[in-house]
């Protein structure tokens, strides 16, 4: 058990999105999985552009106004660029499951902006292998292959299975 080859989606498809996207590791590299362990969202500050906070906003049933108000850094304005807010060390949109304290949530996944949108999970990523690190106590090998207790890379792929 475990490996690449194991956590790729069978369909290409990725949770939460439509068929067609796929998430690869590196150029030619076959798609995997991204597991939702949040640690991205806490690395990176997430600008936007007036139109995707449009579309955050008629998502979310606010106005313009109010999304700019409760979501963004007033103190960073440029008029084309805004930057979300953040809460608790994470994006402000990212949401922990308590109950699944391996799974993580993003609140406007199906508008969330471009810069979100273009992140690509892979074993390669030092986030990616952090999160596998804290939430799965799994680690990566040179050759790319899932390392860990037979017992995690279970619960692991059992995880992953149920995202498809």
């Amino acid at each position: 058990m475990g490996g690449l080859l194991d956590i790729r989606y069978r369909d290409h498809t990725t949770f939460g999105l439509s068929p067609g996207i796929r998430y690869s590791s590196r150029q030619g590299e076959s798609p995997i999985v991204c597991f939702r362990c949040g640690v991205c969202c806490t690395r990176y500050r997430v600008h936007l552009t007036l139109m995707e906070a449009q579309r955050i906003a008629d998502d979310l049933g606010l106005s313009l106004g109010a999304l700019l108000d409760r979501y963004v850094y007033q103190y960073w304005y440029t008029p084309e660029s805004f930057l979300l807010r953040q809460r608790d060390g994470a994006c402000i949109f990212l949401e922990h499951k308590p109950e699944a304290s391996n799974k993580t949530y993003c609140l406007i996944h199906r508008v969330k902006p471009a810069a979100c949108r273009e992140w690509t999970p892979s074993l390669y990523r030092r986030e990616c292998r952090e999160g596998l690190a804290k939430y799965w106590k799994l680690t990566v090998s040179a050759s790319g292959q899932l390392e860990g207790t037979e017992e995690k890379l279970r619960e692991f792929h059992s995880f992953v299975e149920s995202l498809m």
